[in-house]
């Protein structure tokens, strides 16, 4: 027997399905092999797209990530039982003649095992090797059963993904007019009355998030139903809320608290598995005030507003950018939308 063999295809083996149990069975993210195909897959198709967000092909992103990742760990499962086939000339035979198989006829055997589709033209030539096909059958069965159904939650998770992104895209195109609508003279009551369902659904959306990364790279061309613009403005509105009104403008403490809990966990989960270190291309701009005076909301000196948004916020704002390029769409989608 070779040794060599064996071990490398053990190791492949073990390796496919500790991601498996990484990504399907644990709600701590993506496995390690998952990962890398996730991003290249989305990286090609980034690139393809001209990193455009509106462009059509972007949307076939996700549906491609998936299966790439279900083929990457069938091919680990196969391949991995194949090359500890190889390592003894004699591990299956021929199930008439008891002639030792061929590597291709090995492949076809190890194929088979693994999807339990066998008709019996090939065995294992030895009580070891009965062992070691029981052991790949039953991973089969089990592992790529568990893969398959790992696709129900995150088409789940990607339908409440747009269902957030049209929430808030219906509070207003921009910031300035989610607050514009909800301002009856004295105060931003409207808007605080969604806020506990926004931020649920948005608490949902940072732990689906973080159990299933790969809905990160599920794209809409529409950028009313794309979440990293609908993030970028809801978290622009609620930097207005905060720092540009007046003092004396009354504001509900505790739902401006639960929504600044919720924006940061998921931007802290977006950036320790996507934006580690942000680099973006485009500078964040300043929010105009102007709509905001017309409509009579007490607002602060536009410097004071000014300094706040370009030091304060700047490592945030550095972050929303690069959220926003990574999806293939611009600050025009938050401030200057259509």
């Amino acid at each position: 027997m070779n040794f060599l063999y064996f071990a490398l295809g053990a190791l492949v083996f073990a390796i496919t399905a500790l991601d498996i149990i990484k990504t399907a069975l644990s709600s701590n993210g993506g496995g390690m092999v998952t990962s890398l195909v996730s991003r290249a897959v989305y990286k090609a198709f980034f690139l393809a797209a001209g990193k455009r967000g509106k462009s059509r092909l972007l949307s076939y992103a996700g549906p491609a990530v998936l299966v790439s990742v279900l083929l990457v760990w069938v091919l680990g499962f196969w391949s991995g039982l194949f090359l500890a086939l190889l390592s003894d000339p004699g591990s299956v035979v021929h199930s008439v003649t008891k002639t030792n198989a061929s590597a291709v006829e090995k492949l076809y055997y190890a194929g088979f095992t693994l999807s339990t589709l066998g008709v019996g033209d090939y065995v294992a030539s030895s009580d070891f090797w009965r062992i070691v096909t029981d052991v790949a059958a039953y991973s089969g069965l089990v592992f790529i059963t568990t893969s398959i159904t790992y696709f129900l939650p995150v088409l789940s998770a990607v339908s409440l993904q747009s269902t957030l992104s049209l929430y808030i895209s219906g509070m207003g195109k921009t910031p300035q007019q989610i607050l514009i609508k909800s301002w009856n003279g004295k105060d931003f009551s409207s808007f605080f009355d969604n806020t506990s369902d926004l931020c649920q659904m948005l608490i949902k959306h940072t732990m689906n998030h973080h159990s299933y990364p790969v809905i990160h790279y599920f794209h809409n061309s529409q950028p009313k139903l794309s979440v990293a613009p609908a993030i970028v403005l809801l978290d622009e509105a609620y930097q207005l809320l905060g720092n540009a009104l007046q003092q004396d403008v009354p504001v509900d403490e505790v739902k401006m608290s639960m929504l600044q809990t919720t924006l940061d966990s998921y931007l802290e989960v977006v950036k320790g598995s996507f934006l580690k270190h942000p680099s973006p291309n485009e500078k964040a701009p300043l929010p105009d005030l102007k709509q905001l005076e017309e409509k009579g909301v007490p607002l602060k000196g536009k410097e004071t507003v000014r300094q706040h948004f370009e030091q304060a916020l700047q490592e945030r704002r550095r972050l929303l950018t690069s959220l926003l390029e990574m999806d293939g769409w611009s600050w025009k989608e938050v401030y200057q939308p259509g």
